[in-house]
């Protein structure tokens, strides 16, 4: 048992694997300080619908960054923005149009987008783009500079809540009423998806696409927060993250689903917990 320990600890004397550490714990940080924006905001599929609309957006962005000599993380941005910000358009165009649930809407949008982003890298093989590595993400394969990208995506979110903090709590309890109080939920509105996909985009190559959207939204059932800022879902998000990276050196699973399994298990604890309590 000593020795195994022994033999996990030493593992982070290696860069990659400090990379990945550093990687995780900024990572989850992030999405454990905009967790309950998502979750009290009712905006969960936010996360996966986002991850999709991303993904071709991601792919140009990869594309352009090969070919030309733009920034490779700011190509990947611009993308993704881009087509995070046409496919919430034509979504809503449908909506408006067919008036056909919002859910169906979101899904045909989702789907389609992801669609292209395959067709994107089928027809560019030269590329190497694997796709699996969008999709699931590996943190093994960050540099330092990806690091740096990450700390400034979490600086950035950091000062988009705090600083607004009272209109972050205003809207979220009554977005008509803060509106009229001179809250400045409009901005909010517009900085919200945006600032989904920063996290989104941070954690697209770590953890995946697929798994970034529950890392949003796990702290924040683990622990029910009545603001938007909260130190302990934070924290929560933060140990989820560091003990996701020591299951995964350990047994040898990615990253991503091993962060994952440590919140659902958390909220089975807890779901047993109050289950006995109730009796």
């Amino acid at each position: 048992m000593f020795q195994e320990f022994s033999n996990l600890i030493q593992i982070f004397q290696y860069s990659f694997a400090q990379i990945a550490l550093v990687a995780t714990i900024l990572i989850t940080i992030m999405c454990g300080i905009l967790s309950p924006v998502v979750v009290l905001k009712q905006r969960a599929y936010l996360g996966d619908t986002l991850s999709h609309l991303v993904f071709p957006g991601v792919i140009i962005g990869i594309l352009l960054a090969k070919f030309t000599d733009f920034p490779f993380w700011g190509c990947i941005l611009v993308g993704a923005i881009f087509t995070a910000l046409l496919g919430t358009f034509i979504s809503e165009w449908i909506l408006k149009t067919l008036k056909i649930p919002p859910d169906a809407s979101a899904v045909i949008c989702l789907t389609s987008f992801f669609a292209i982003g395959i067709i994107a890298i089928s027809s560019n093989k030269d590329t190497r783009i694997d796709p699996e590595s969008i999709l699931f993400g590996d943190v093994l394969t960050l540099s330092w500079r990806d690091v740096s990208v990450l700390a400034i995506a979490l600086i950035l979110v950091s000062i988009s809540i705090l600083s607004l903090k009272k209109h972050w709590d205003a809207w979220l309890s009554d977005p008509e009423f803060a509106e009229i109080a001179g809250f400045k939920v409009k901005l909010l509105e517009k900085l919200f998806p945006i600032l989904m996909t920063f996290a989104i985009l941070s954690g697209l190559f770590a953890v995946g696409g697929l798994m970034i959207s529950a890392l949003l939204t796990l702290p924040t059932i683990i622990y029910q927060p009545r603001s938007v800022f909260s130190p302990i879902v934070v924290l929560l998000s933060f140990i989820g993250g560091l003990l996701g990276i020591l299951l995964a050196f350990s047994f040898n699973w990615p990253v991503g689903p091993s962060i994952v399994l440590v919140g659902f298990f958390s909220i089975l604890i807890k779901t047993l917990a109050v289950r006995l309590q109730e009796k």
